[in-house]
């Protein structure tokens, strides 16, 4: 019988309870197939990883674009930053989806308002191109008074009251020498499939291709945000010598302590989260009414739901703060309160709440208790606000006011009633957004659900809980 101690299970990414040996080999990959797409096609690319050690949750897609043209001040969303050239992200293990989300920038976006304002400026503006930081703005005539918010990317407005980003963080394709300079930002592996946040992969137990593939928007309209003084529909290009993934690979112990956990877990499995998206177009008149959208998810075990209503075609596009992955809040009457929303889910027979949400604090409350405390103004989740976003300084020559108020309106929920049943999941929305100027063409909802991935004899599956 052997004395060696028991290996933990280093599957999870929790605290090991004895003092290993860690190394960490890292590579920086080039990708195996690209595309850069073109104004009408997306662009794609796809990275193959090596099947060695335990794939750290963190390594990072590192990424820069450059415009084609005379643009200078083309600047990423502030509340996605880089991840907002990426449509669509793949992770595959031999001829098996394990993680596919469309329209994945999206999510990225609800997920990126749970980081607090002091974290998106001192720390995620330079990594990632996230600034999405609130300031007070005071009035003019005082400078004591603030009765307005507005971003703050640590620059003081100019004589215009303009504030911009950073020289640095901008993209300016004027000449060859500034093309040079365009930044180069990292999205974090754990924020393209969620599920590696709690698990990490051991590599080299698979014998098995392991790819990631992205998918990324045309080269025009949707990559970047431009300056009121630049020119719409300009190509801004993926640089493709700073396109590159940096592997991490962790190594545990000094001797066979991976030789062993490898020959004790020859058949193991896990559970993990996946997304579906479900996209409906819909329409004032339409929400007006009140709408009923089935999102499928039938039989699968559902946690959660989260819900926004982008208008993502024709006037949200580069010429906007926040693109096309913006939610839009309902209509404010003249007393400052909105009315006629009314939210509801309904799955096996039953409504996850007994009458219809109709209190604005209180879908701001069930989507905190679902993904966490956006870090957005109230102006800015459902316009009701006394202290407003500001209208006196603009954005990148931009009006704060119009491009931010009401644009963050997220819906989401927790889900109570177990499986779902054969008929699915049903929204129940309605609301009056007519006249409001925030007119959302879509119905996006992501439904997260559980999966279940068996690693047998080097051999990779995986199926619904």
């Amino acid at each position: 019988m052997s004395d060696a101690a028991p290996i933990p299970n280093f599957l999870q990414l929790q605290q090991i309870p004895v003092n290993y040996i860690q190394q960490v080999e890292s590579d920086l990959l080039e990708p195996v197939v690209f595309s850069d797409g073109s104004s009408t096609t997306d662009g794609f690319c796809r990275f193959t990883l090596q099947n060695k050690g335990f794939l750290h949750s963190h390594s990072k897609v590192f990424m820069s674009l450059e415009p084609n043209a005379t643009n200078r001040d083309a600047y990423f969303a502030p509340h996605l930053g880089i991840a907002q050239v990426i449509k669509k992200a793949v992770l595959k293990i031999g001829n098996k989806t394990i993680n596919e989300l469309d329209s994945w920038a999206g999510l990225h976006a609800v997920k990126s308002s749970m980081i607090n304002n002091e974290t998106n400026l001192e720390r995620e503006l330079y990594m990632t191109g996230r600034f999405l930081n609130h300031k007070f703005v005071y009035d003019p005539e005082s400078n004591v008074n603030a009765s307005a918010l507005g971003l703050d990317t640590g620059l003081e407005p100019d004589a215009t009251s303009k504030t911009e980003v950073p020289d640095w963080a901008k993209m300016d394709g004027t000449s060859t020498a500034k093309k040079a300079e365009c930044p180069s930002f990292m999205i974090d592996l754990s924020d393209l499939f969620p599920f590696l946040k709690v698990h990490q992969l051991p590599l080299y137990m698979i014998n098995e291709p392991i790819n990631i593939e992205l998918t990324f928007h045309p080269t025009t309209k949707y990559r970047a945000q431009i300056s009121s003084t630049d020119t719409a529909d300009i190509e801004m290009n993926i640089v493709r010598s700073e396109l590159k993934f940096c592997a991490d690979y962790i190594y545990y112990g000094a001797t066979d302590e991976m030789e062993r956990f490898a020959a004790a877990n020859r058949d193991m499995s896990f559970s993990f989260v996946d997304y579906r998206v479900v996209e409906h177009t819909t329409s004032d008149t339409e929400l007006g009414s009140g709408v009923i959208r089935n999102l499928g998810m039938a039989n699968r075990m559902v946690p959660r739901i989260i819900t926004t209503l982008p208008s993502a075609a024709g006037t949200y596009n580069e010429e906007t703060i926040l693109g096309q992955y913006n939610s839009m809040a309902p209509l404010v009457n003249a007393s400052g309160v909105q009315y006629g929303v009314k939210y509801n889910v309904r799955y096996n027979d039953r409504f996850e709440f007994t009458s219809d949400v109709d209190n604005v604090a209180r879908l701001f409350s069930i989507i905190t208790d679902s993904e966490g405390v956006p870090f957005v103004t109230r102006s800015e989740y459902s316009n009701q606000s006394i202290a407003q976003i500001t209208d006196t300084e603009t954005f990148e020559g931009r009006q704060q006011e119009g491009n931010l108020e009401g644009h963050f309106f997220y819906l989401g929920s927790r889900l109570t009633n177990g499986r779902v049943g054969q008929r699915g999941i049903e929204l129940h929305l309605s609301g009056t957004w007519a006249g409001s100027g925030r007119t959302p063409n879509l119905l996006r909802s992501y439904c997260e659900y559980l999966r279940v991935a068996r690693l047998r004899d080097g051999m990779f599956e995986v199926y619904n809980a």
